[in-house]
């Protein structure tokens, strides 16, 4: 998939960007499918925890499926401004199905550079438009979380310092911006997804956090800690959705029963976990186990606490 070009799920005259045209989402989804199926594959290679035998075997095959998709400069024509907002999310799990293969079975040199001048290619172009050309909600909010994780992880795993640098103060910069409560203010803008956006933006700032912290080791406590508020607001929360009503000034999706909480949303709770003692959140991880999300890398329960359950 060299081209892509997305239009808006959102009615045109929605400015909250929370109500949803479903013939519009419909279209962008059958859009974005095929690439969704890629990285939910590379994800299905990372997750298999096969003997050591056949871990490398696993590992070349997801060479091969990146290094095809790189030959091909897939992703190189993002026609749309809604398309460079929608592709962070999977970019981010490209890189990181790459950086944990990389770690166990190093490619071979062709494939490497291939592979690793084609991510660092999208890098620089996600790095470019969020801080240049970016709707200004966009380059402020979920959106630029996403970005930093994938733009944060691709340095990671191509060894290239400006790309990693600025994944990390994109979270920062993200993570600065919560009130004194945790809530993040443009999700909390969002009318009766605001707890919806909140949780997508969180994942990637507690995994990005997470995949940095060896890098940049204060990732957690940038902002004097504010990560473990954004989290314990989140958490608290999806118990009490009126919190965010609070803050949105009007009852959320959750509450309404428009939409029901699933592990997919709630998988960042596994590396956060590894650095931070909650029993608020190891209660919630127990309830939803096993916690996976391809975008995040894939099966987190698995990699993070080795639990399958």
């Amino acid at each position: 998939m060299v081209s892509l070009a997305l239009g808006s799920r959102y009615e045109s005259n929605d400015k909250s960007r929370s109500d949803i045209d479903e013939s519009a989402n419909a279209v962008v989804n059958k859009a974005l499918k095929p690439i969704d199926v890629y990285v939910r594959s590379l994800a299905n290679l990372s997750d298999q925890s096969p003997k050591a035998g056949t871990r490398d075997e696993t590992n070349r095959c997801l060479y091969r499926a990146l290094s095809s998709w790189a030959d091909a400069g897939a992703l190189s024509d993002l026609g749309t401004l809604n398309a460079k907002l929608a592709i962070s999310p999977r970019v981010a799990g490209m890189a990181i199905s790459y950086r944990d293969a990389k770690a166990v079975t190093p490619p071979d040199d062709g494939q490497k550079r291939a592979i690793e001048a084609w991510l660092q290619s999208i890098g620089m172009e996600l790095m470019t438009f969020f801080d240049d050309d970016a709707p200004k909600m966009a380059s402020q909010n979920n959106l630029r979380a996403w970005a930093g994780l994938a733009v944060g992880q691709i340095g990671v795993a191509t060894d290239n310092d400006r790309l990693s640098s600025w994944g990390a103060k994109t979270n920062e910069m993200v993570i600065c911006s919560a009130d004194d409560d945790g809530g993040l203010p443009l999700e909390m803008k969002r009318g009766d997804k605001a707890l919806h956006y909140q949780l997508h933006a969180v994942g990637p700032l507690v995994v990005n956090a997470a995949l940095l912290n060896a890098k940049f080791n204060d990732s957690f406590s940038v902002c004097q800690g504010k990560l473990d508020r954004i989290v314990d607001f989140t958490l608290s929360a999806i118990q009490e959705p009126e919190l965010a009503a609070a803050k949105a000034g009007t009852d959320q999706t959750f509450s309404t029963g428009k939409e029901k909480l699933e592990a997919f949303q709630i998988a960042w709770l596994e590396p956060y976990l590894k650095f931070r003692k909650s029993e608020k959140a190891t209660r919630l991880a127990e309830q939803y186990r096993p916690l996976s999300n391809s975008n995040l890398g894939g099966n987190l329960t698995i990699q993070y606490s080795g639990k399958s359950k």
